[in-house]
């Protein structure tokens, strides 16, 4: 058995990006599909909670060290305000969603899915080729990984850690641990 392989530790980070995608495609499909609320209700919980515990994670702790370690580059890029914009576009989905609105749902997964989809395309094209040098060595990086993780543990076991891993495990062809 080869022992070669590259050490990834912010892997986590972009495979909760593809959760995240393939929660929005659920809610999109089941939205257009003319589920019931409820049904988009119980796929949106989940949903939200892994969104809150990834987005603490970025604001609290990854963009602020990415900024002290590469001169500003989240605030050049502006993902903070992107953080504003998709907040206030899942609020407009959640007002829908309290209403049991249909029309006003569809308006608004409409709105907030692609902008999402964006927003995730945009993070990593800044984030991503910096995550092999934010530290010098694979232990240096999975530390910093630890202490994004450490934002907020028991959210990221609760509402992360199994709601990536099921996404994945159901959207990849090899599962969750094989891309």
């Amino acid at each position: 058995m080869s022992t070669d392989f590259t050490v990834r530790p912010f892997a986590f980070m972009r495979l909760t990006h593809e959760a995240l995608r393939a929660g929005f495609a659920d809610i999109r499909a089941a939205v257009h599909e003319g589920a019931s609320v409820d049904a988009v209700r119980a796929r949106y919980v989940d949903l939200a909670r892994c969104i809150a515990v990834h987005a603490a994670q970025e604001d609290q702790m990854f963009f602020p060290i990415l900024d002290a370690r590469f001169d500003g580059a989240v605030r050049d890029a502006d993902l903070r305000t992107a953080h504003a914009r998709e907040d206030a576009l899942q609020a407009a989905f959640e007002d829908a969603l309290e209403r049991a609105d249909r029309d006003a749902l569809r308006v608004a997964v409409d709105a907030w899915a692609p902008s999402f989809e964006a927003h995730l395309a945009d993070e990593e094209a800044v984030m991503m080729p910096l995550t092999q040098t934010v530290a010098d060595t694979p232990e240096g990086r999975a530390a910093v990984v630890r202490r994004i993780m450490e934002v907020d543990w028991e959210g990221m076991k609760r509402d992360q850690l199994g709601y990536v891993t099921a996404s994945l495990a159901a959207t990849k062809p090899l599962g969750p641990v094989r891309m």
